[in-house]
């Protein structure tokens, strides 16, 4: 039996459009930082934005937990984590790929450093050419006011090389703590300016730098909780919640309203291995050729499964390695997807250690793709731990909310997970766990019973997981004319 998982067989397209789109709203900054030179500054003014009504913000505040801070962004703006040494860096590509909006954190050892020296420094950098050509500051408001807080703001127009189009810099710069600055940083052309620093200011001028929300205080506390958590869980917690090297089988349906199994809607199903091994496990390499790195101990989780929707088809196998200290893991995701007359592939790959992650994604019909996403703040949750975590809570946690961080395959980016763990008063030998993957996901919820044993998970299309004997799900299967291999 092949297999895959299915809740992601109709999104392998809007994930690879998703990821080009991201790719592409970033070659901007990378060209332009091609052509930056440096040389000599100089002071001149324009005048500030003349309408900032006129830019249309998301509802919603967009948050960076590493960097404490809130903004709301340009509606339409594509937003993507990536790392640069031990610092924070979040980047923003406005709508129409007319600029790109870094915000990146900065921190000196020079307890003295002033938000005026690191502005010259930059604008010497900017502005300081070895040859003919002269950058010029465009604008500097060296005492900018912006929700209580004092930057500084500074535009630097920069000469095209080759016959390129010039570009213009624009930072912001705001000192949140000793020894740590943060800063907005502009890059757009100069033919773009204008709209580009219309989105700019007004996005930079709804910052809220340290001054939580009530949904930060109530995720902080989940995080807090999720934290708690996992520092009293031991070896025998993780074995307890795994499968074994034996195959655990699942089972995805839409029940029918007559209840009978024969008339609910088969949509795939799953195979999943979960144990305590070697990292040598993860090579081909025979045990006699182990080094000391391969017999570190970690948690393998294994998933094969397979998905059927309309007309199409996609398998997937997926494996995920976590060194029993969760500071280093490893994992590849393979998907297939077809039809009668397509075919579609990807593979992901991805690998962390400590706080430090690269992913990268191989496709059929795209160039290969190298992200490094940022973890935000604590509580983040490896790829392994989040295939065994529902099932933890189940068998140890308290009832409450838990939150955590987690790479998000489908998004392409660490996104904020959350839990609750109810036991109903009314069912006292059963436990929910109720998870959102991301804020923007439907919730599923899982049901245990009261020794934390899986029942089952209700999606919310109404579809089911549930734990199935591969010898049932061949016969059910058979009978109703399914593909098998």
């Amino acid at each position: 039996m092949n297999s895959n998982q299915p809740d992601s067989s109709r999104q392998l397209n809007p994930i690879h459009q998703r990821m080009r789109t991201l790719l592409c709203g970033f070659i901007l900054i990378a060209g332009i930082q091609q052509s930056l030179h440096a040389q000599k500054s100089s002071d001149s003014t324009i005048n500030p934005v003349a309408n900032p009504s006129a830019v249309i913000l998301e509802s919603k505040p967009f948050r960076i937990d590493a960097l404490d801070l809130n903004i709301f962004l340009p509606e339409g703006s594509i937003t993507q984590t990536t790392s640069f040494s031990t610092n924070s860096t979040m980047g923003i590509g406005f709508p129409g790929q007319i600029g790109v909006m870094m915000i990146k954190e900065q921190k000196t050892s020079d307890p003295d450093l002033t938000i005026t020296q690191v502005a010259e420094n930059i604008i010497g950098q900017l502005t300081m050419f070895s040859r003919s050509k002269t950058g010029e500051v465009l604008s500097r408001n060296r005492n900018l006011e912006i929700n209580t807080w004092i930057g500084e703001r500074f535009y630097v127009r920069i000469p095209g090389a080759n016959n390129k189009p010039d570009v213009v810099r624009g930072m912001t710069i705001f000192q949140v703590q000793p020894r740590k600055f943060i800063i907005f940083d502009l890059t757009t052309t100069y033919d773009d300016f204008e709209r580009s620093r219309e989105l700019y200011e007004t996005s930079v001028g709804s910052i809220d730098l340290g001054n939580p929300t009530e949904s930060d205080v109530r995720r902080a506390a989940a995080i807090k909780s999720t934290l708690a958590f996992l520092d009293l869980r031991s070896v025998e917690d993780y074995q307890s919640a795994m499968t074994g090297k034996k195959d655990h089988w699942e089972r995805l349906y839409l029940p029918a309203v007559t209840g009978d199994e024969m008339d609910a809607t088969e949509y795939g199903y799953r195979k999943i291995k979960s144990w305590g091994g070697f990292k040598g496990e993860l090579s081909d390499k025979p045990r006699r050729s182990w080094n000391e790195d391969d017999r570190s101990l970690g948690y393998f989780v294994q998933i094969d499964a397979m998905a059927i929707e309309d007309d199409f088809r996609v398998d997937t196998r997926a494996t995920f390695y976590m060194a029993e200290n969760t500071k280093e893991e490893s994992w590849t995701i393979k998907m297939s997807l077809r039809s009668d007359d397509f075919q579609q592939t990807s593979t992901i790959t991805g690998a962390r250690s400590d706080k430090s992650m690269v992913i990268l994604l191989d496709q059929s019909d795209a160039p290969p793709s190298k992200t490094h996403p940022v973890i935000q703040g604590e509580g983040y949750l490896s790829q392994a731990q989040s295939y065994l975590f529902s099932t933890m809570l189940a068998q140890h946690a308290e009832p409450g909310e838990y939150a955590s961080y987690v790479y998000n395959s489908s998004l392409g980016t660490i996104s904020l997970r959350t839990d609750e763990v109810e036991k109903p008063e009314d069912t006292p030998d059963l436990i929910t766990v109720t998870t959102k993957t991301s804020n923007d996901s439907p919730p599923t919820v899982s049901y245990y019973d009261k020794d934390g044993k899986l029942l089952r998970v209700r999606l919310a299309n109404k579809r089911i997981w549930e734990p199935i004997e591969l010898e049932r799900l061949i016969n059910l299967w058979q009978k109703k004319g399914l593909p098998l291999e």
